[in-house]
């Protein structure tokens, strides 16, 4: 059973986007007619590309507040708004830092 979605005018934005499972939801979408930005924190050798269009990198951390408020600036600056996102970032928050405590040995 194919699914056919139409996308055509609508903006989306797929984090993690250049890779792996992301790449192929980065792909269906350029297939569907959208305009797909994706971002991840370095700049892949290749973007995704389907029915003869690339998508557009941005760099983002999404770990980082700073990071996706840029992504989302440089987003509708080249694109003007958004309409699909597609949260498929691998990576996670590090973990917050804990005061090392010291055993005493009696």
């Amino acid at each position: 059973m194919a699914l056919s979605i139409d996308l055509s005018g609508r903006v989306a934005l797929v984090t993690g986007g250049a890779r792996g499972v992301g790449r192929g939801i980065a792909k269906r979408l350029l297939e569907a007619g959208a305009d797909v930005v994706v971002c991840g924190r370095k700049e892949p050798e290749s973007l995704p590309e389907g029915a003869g269009r690339r998508a557009h990198f941005v760099a983002a951390d999404v770990r980082e507040p700073e990071s996706v408020d840029a992504l989302v600036r440089a987003l509708t600056e080249r694109c003007g708004r958004l309409d699909v996102l597609v949260n498929n970032a691998a990576g996670a928050p590090p973990p917050p830092r804990r005061a090392s405590r010291r055993r005493s040995s009696r």
